[in-house]
């Protein structure tokens, strides 16, 4: 059910203002849209090209930036409202500019959102149900369904928050010239995607002397797909299905911190590993996703952009759980720290980890 956060306690402040958007979509790796509509009811977008916001301002335009998080970082800040959220199932912020009357058309998202309003005001309109049927508008570019009639009906103002299930229909329009929207997508791969990433990584680990054999007891030429057939498929599928906890977990957990990843990441400048420096400090990038599994008392699976490390439980828990951490609190929960700090080089080396000098803001 979709549910209504007014007067909320966020802090908004570390959030880009409307002239930090223009300039954050106007980098190379940044991904922008421009959404606007001649007519108000069929919707089309301009991709990675903010300068042409003066092109369509006559028609109502909202600009759109993804992955807000990734370059400018502060804006995490923003997730430490939403503690009940598994930090795995965080997939991006994406924000929206948008003037007086603009908007995006009536549409559904395939995820769970929440929708944050940072400055200005926006009416939502919504349903509590997913629509049973929804035609959608002819000649549009963009998905957007036809004469919506919403159940409910809301104005945010900075600081309210709207959280819509997927499928959930809905539609939003700015009510103020300087309206803007903080949109919290949520990690969502479909079935398909999940159970083809988890096929594809559970074959790797399977010998390749394992082949499919024929059961012709005698000369035929039927060229039909019988009953072994089918059976042999079915077995192949059932051997999957009857894996143990800890092996389901590990194909779940690479295949998850995978989805979605950017093909190539920024480069940092890191300083060199201390051995003895226990004031150093660690921070997740933005662009990495971690995880655990607790497969015995005191051990983990680590995962990590679709990688999988064991460790112990302790290290695993704050690497994951902390969004940074200091080599003193590392060499707490840690027995065996040759082994952490072979780890650490590895996300270190692989980007998932940053390193600081002294505790970063």
């Amino acid at each position: 059910m979709p549910y209504l956060f007014t007067d909320t306690s966020l802090d908004l402040s570390c959030l880009p203002d409307a002239t930090a958007l223009f300039k954050l979509a106007a980098h190379e790796q940044v991904q922008s849209r421009i959404v606007y509509s001649k007519d108000q009811r069929r919707y089309q977008a301009i991709y990675d090209d903010p300068d042409a916001w003066p092109q369509v301002l006559n028609h109502k335009p909202t600009l759109l930036v993804s992955d807000i998080e990734k370059w400018a970082p502060d804006a995490l800040r923003l997730m430490d409202w939403f503690g009940f959220v598994k930090h795995w199932r965080f997939d991006d912020l994406m924000m929206s500019y948008a003037p007086e009357g603009a908007s995006v058309g009536a549409h559904t998202d395939h995820y769970d959102v929440f929708l944050v309003q940072v400055q200005g005001t926006r009416q939502w309109s919504y349903d509590t149900q997913p629509l049973a049927h929804a035609n959608m508008v002819e000649d549009s570019e963009l998905a957007v369904i036809d004469q919506y009639q919403p159940q409910l009906s809301h104005e945010l103002k900075a600081g309210d928050v709207l959280y819509l299930p997927p499928e959930i229909p809905h539609h939003g329009v700015s009510t103020s010239a300087d309206c803007i929207t903080c949109s919290i997508g949520l990690r969502a791969p479909s079935n398909a995607e999940l159970l083809s990433n988890i096929i594809e990584l559970a074959t790797t680990y399977m010998p390749d002397d394992l082949r499919f054999k024929d059961a012709v007891q005698s000369p035929v030429t039927d060229a039909s797909i019988g009953a072994h057939e089918v059976n042999y498929l079915r077995h192949q599928l059932q051997q999957l299905s009857q894996l143990d906890d800890p092996d389901l977990a590990r194909l779940f957990g690479q295949s998850i911190t995978a989805y979605r990843l950017f093909d190539e990441l920024p480069d940092t400048d890191q300083p060199g590993i201390e051995k003895s420096a226990n004031n150093i400090w660690y921070k997740k990038s933005p662009f990495a996703v971690f995880t655990y599994y607790q497969h015995d008392q005191d051990k983990a699976t680590l995962f990590v952009n679709g990688e999988a490390f064991e460790t112990n439980l302790g290290l695993a828990q704050k690497l994951c759980d902390q969004t940074t951490v200091s080599r003193k609190h590392l060499n707490q929960v840690s027995p065996d720290s040759m082994n952490e700090l072979r780890l650490i080089h590895v996300l270190l080396d692989e980007g998932a980890l940053l390193q600081f000098n002294s505790e970063p803001k």
